[in-house]
Order: C-alpha cells, then structure tokens, then sequence
C-alpha cells in the first residue's frame, strides 16, 4: 500500500490540475455550445505571458521593469499568476468577438474560427518565444522536496494542487451561490429566457469566455513542474 501511495497522491494532483483546464472548456461550451479549438494554444500563452514577467527583460518600461526586478522572487511569482491569466482572459474577448458572427449558425463555422485563432496564437508563440525548451522558474518556498514515511514528495505539486483545488472551489461557488451564477446555467439552458428577462447574453458570453480561458492559463502556470530552485534572473 506505502507503495502505491504516491501514483494515487500524484494523480489526484494532476487530475486537479486537468479538472482546472476542463472546467473553463465546459464553461464555454455549456454556455455558448461552442467548441473552443483555441483552448489549448491559449492554456500554452499563459505560460509564455508568465515567463515573460519572470524572465530578465519584463515587458514593462525601463522604470516599472527596474522595480519589477527589486521585488522578491515570491512577489514576482504570485503577480504574474494574475497577470498571465489577465492577459489570456483579454485575447480571450478577441476571440469571442470574432465568434459573434457565428452564433446560431451551423457549428462548423465556430470550430473553424477558433481552429484559425489557434493556429495564429501557436505560430505568434514561435515567433516571439522560439521553439526551444523554456523553463519556468518558481519560488524557492515551493520548489524542492520533503520527506514524509521514507517517501520523497514535490513541494510544488501539493502547492499546486492547493491553488487548483482553491479556484476550482471559487468557480463553483460563482456558478452555484451567486445571482451570476444563475444566469450563466440559465443562459446554458435557455438563451431565449435570458434575452426576455432582460439580460444582456452577449456580455454574459463575453465574460464567460474569458473566464474560460483564464482559467486555462491558471492551469498552465500550475503544471510547470519546477527544474531549478529560485527564480532569480541571469
């Protein structure tokens, strides 16, 4: 049994990690039952965006980029998984408001569009980033091991896990706890319902969307298993 621990310990971290990327799919498609083919290539951008910010040259200017620097690598860390997910969130929008034109048509159209966006994210990714292996650098307070009954466990995957496990709660108490929530699983079910009390469907799809994909761009600063022990540049 000691021996199967950690297969069992790991895969309920990863399937955490999966469950996080799923979740902002399934919001897309159970709203605006489209499939996003774009997913995936933004859930990728999210870790660009953050490496971006953790590497040695922010995209900042040369004011803000000097503070940036000064800050502890933790600050650093914790920032840019705000940041990447805004930013994705925001392409995200982009995306949607091509979609628009979309919407009640046949589904083929949206699955050609988002296959279309996600083909121009991926080759932007080559092109500003290149195609070689990069690695995300972590705080050292979660980076590293710990022994627990003669087993050696990643730090970073139960930190991880606890932030994947967190929003996934934070989701769920949006859709199932909140007036919002309501709409969003009314708007799911039936849009035309949604349109007659009032509300606006296209801003509720806009908001859904990029919620969507941020939560995809969450997933992916999650699953960088760490490789070095702090994120100092250089």
């Amino acid at each position: 049994m000691l021996n199967l621990l950690p297969h069992l310990v790991n895969g309920l971290m990863l399937g955490l990690l999966f469950a996080l990327i799923a979740l902002g799919f399934t919001l897309i498609v159970g709203l605006m039952e489209q499939i996003n083919l774009a997913h995936g290539s933004l859930f990728a951008l999210g870790a660009y965006v953050a490496l971006q910010f953790l590497g040695p040259r922010p995209p900042l200017p040369p004011e803000l980029a000097a503070q940036w620097l000064d800050l502890a690598p933790g600050w650093r860390y914790g920032l840019a998984l705000i940041i990447a997910p805004c930013a994705v969130g925001i392409l995200g929008i982009a995306v949607e408001l091509c979609m628009r034109r979309t919407y009640g048509k046949d589904p083929l159209y949206g699955l050609l569009l988002t296959f279309g966006a996600a083909m121009v994210i991926e080759e932007g990714i080559r092109l500003v980033w290149g195609t070689r292996d990069h690695v995300l650098p972590v705080p050292a307070a979660v980076s590293g091991a710990f022994l627990f009954h003669d087993l050696i466990w990643s730090t970073y995957r139960f930190y991880a896990a606890g932030i994947a496990l967190a929003v996934i709660a934070l989701v769920w108490l949006l859709i199932e706890k909140t007036p919002y929530g309501a709409i969003i699983k009314a708007g799911a079910h039936d849009s035309e319902m949604v349109r007659a009390l009032g509300i606006n469907l296209s801003r509720l799809r806009l908001f859904v969307f990029s919620l969507g994909t941020a939560l995809a761009a969450i997933a992916t600063l999650l699953h960088a298993e760490p490789t070095q022990q702090n994120t100092e540049p250089g």
